[in-house]
């Protein structure tokens, strides 16, 4: 009975490794079909997206019969290889300019991507609503402006991620305000607000010293770095006045802003308030304006920078003494000095002279 009982269950055992191995098989053979098939499909849709490139580039940059041809290939696509000329073209649009992105615009004009993109605006799909404000953005379409402020309000943080640089692509400096009002209350959107702000360029200098001048007066002193920062980055020389005062600002964030933006534009005008600044109880705000003076480069400042080297305060002693080196009286001043962080200084700026 045992040996009956033995034979049984080797039977058994038998089945089952037998059952395993042919299901091992079966899914080995299905991973590798579909592998197989997933390689087969992107090399399609590779080439089908390289046909729709070529269309694009003999529109916008052959000659009449190239670019007419291109056009009615293009204009003639439908269903889902409509939608994907559609998204390659949206794709290649923020890095277009001039008359080649006018050409595509124009395209997709034409064949509705404005009514489109209006409505995915009010999907109830936070991807959808995402989708209609970047569409929105790199047609440029400032007449819906509203629509996309409105997004800024919208419950779903990318929706209000992708509504802050759709703004900034549309180049409207009427965006300026609510944006600055979304930096108010989420503080997570600020590197989109700058990349925003800067998108709209020089235009948006005028409203953002106005704000910026406003809410200084009002002693609203939160929230504003972003103002300060992109003013510096467009070398907006008529914003010193304004940075200047915000260089006394309560908020220790929107002072050090100032300053850099201060350093950036790097106007003489900018020497007076950043030598003044010096002397701000803040260390951040103090390193800030010796780093800024730096980068302005003159020498007037020199001996208010070497002043500064002899405090124990690193972070601001060591930015005055980097400063210095770029100056032309800096040298001296720092081998003059009996401060541990004049000595680290040119100890450093001799290392990497050895290396240049």
């Amino acid at each position: 009975m045992t040996v009956v009982a033995t034979s049984g269950f080797l039977g058994v055992s038998w089945i089952l490794l037998i059952v395993f191995s042919v299901l091992a098989a079966v899914c080995l053979v299905s991973l590798v079909v579909t592998r197989a098939a997933r390689d087969v499909w992107a090399v399609r849709s590779e080439h089908r997206r390289e046909l729709v490139r070529r269309s694009i580039f003999d529109l916008v940059m052959g000659d009449e019969d190239e670019a007419a041809a291109a056009r009615r290939d293009l204009e003639s696509t439908q269903g889902r290889h409509r939608q994907r000329v559609q998204d390659q073209i949206l794709t290649m649009l923020p890095k277009l300019r001039g008359d080649s992105r006018d050409v595509l615009v124009t395209l997709l004009l034409a064949r509705g991507a404005e009514r489109r993109a209006v409505a995915l605006t009010r999907s109830r799909s936070a991807v959808r609503r995402c989708r209609g404000a970047f569409q929105l953005g790199v047609l440029g379409l400032t007449e819906h402006l509203p629509v996309v402020v409105r997004l800024l309000g919208d419950p779903a943080f990318l929706v209000r991620r992708v509504a802050v640089r759709a703004l900034g692509n549309m180049g409207d400096p009427r965006a300026v305000r609510p944006l600055l009002l979304l930096g108010e209350h989420d503080h997570r959107l600020t590197r989109d607000l700058v990349y925003a702000l800067d998108r709209l360029g020089a235009a948006a200098a005028p409203e953002l010293r106005t704000v910026l001048a406003e809410r200084l007066a009002a002693g609203e002193h939160l929230h504003l770095d972003p103002a300060a920062v992109v003013l510096g980055l467009i070398g907006d020389r008529d914003a010193i006045d304004v940075l200047a005062t915000g260089l006394e600002s309560e908020n220790p964030s929107l002072a050090q802003a100032c300053a850099e933006a201060l350093g950036r534009i790097s106007a003489p005008e900018s020497i007076p308030p950043l030598v003044a600044a010096l002397l701000d109880l803040r260390p951040n705000v103090r390193a800030a304006a010796a780093h800024a003076l730096g980068s302005i480069g003159s020498s007037v400042a020199a001996d208010s920078l070497a002043d500064v080297v002899e405090e124990e305060e690193p972070q601001v002693s060591r930015q005055a003494a980097e400063a210095l080196l770029r100056l032309t009286a800096g040298r001296a001043l720092l081998e003059a000095s009996g401060s541990a962080y004049a000595r680290e200084a040119l100890a450093l700026d001799a290392v990497r002279g050895g290396r240049r």
